[in-house]
């Protein structure tokens, strides 16, 4: 269900077209909840069906021959939005296919193991890379969601906004860091292995 709740929370930042929405969630949600854009467009006409979003028909192209829809919160979906942020819930259980095979890679030769540490290794490296561009550009404000959120949004709210998504993204970096510091840590196991 998380999905259709952080399609909510990015048309709380005011009204956007299918496409504009998939485009801003690659840019923000995707980063935490990966969805692709079929699922996207699926969801949206579900909420609408739901009364959770409303749709108007916009003109498109230059000669505004073509139309568009743009969606918008209803106030039932900015209370589902609410009551989904107000519940609290049981962190899941993990499920990580790399952790469940590396159980496992006695039956793999050195070679492929330190293929799939180095693998790992540079995967993550590159997502806390990512993960540390986007802490700075959520801090300064520099997004397009984040600035139309804020322009939406009471200036009392406005170092929360900032703040939360602050601490999620750098939550994520934490995480990257780990899976680094893992895989190095993986790459030196085989090689002790194999000198052993």
């Amino acid at each position: 269900m998380s999905l259709r709740h952080a399609l909510l929370a990015m048309l709380d930042a005011g009204a956007m077209t299918g496409y504009e929405l998939a485009k801003t969630f690659d840019q923000s949600a995707n980063r935490v909840w990966h969805a692709t854009h079929p699922q996207i467009y699926t969801e949206l006409r579900k909420l609408e069906r739901e009364k959770l979003v409303a749709a108007r028909e916009e003109p498109r192209g230059p000669q505004g021959k073509a139309t568009k829809r743009a969606y918008t919160l209803t106030e039932a979906g900015y209370e589902e939005l609410s009551r989904w942020v107000s519940t609290v819930e049981e962190p899941t259980l993990p499920r990580d296919a790399t952790y469940l095979k590396a159980t496992y890679f006695e039956y793999a030769s050195p070679d492929i193991v330190r293929e799939q540490f180095a693998t790992h290794l540079a995967y993550h490296t590159e997502q806390l890379r990512r993960w540390e561009w986007h802490v700075e550009q959520l801090r300064s404000r520099g997004t397009d969601l984040m600035q139309r959120r804020l322009a939406e949004a009471p200036e009392s709210r406005h170092a929360a906004i900032v703040a939360y998504k602050v601490h999620v993204y750098e939550g994520m970096a934490e995480r990257a860091r780990a899976e680094v510091a893992w895989a190095e840590r993986g790459l030196a196991l085989v090689d002790r292995l194999e000198q052993d």
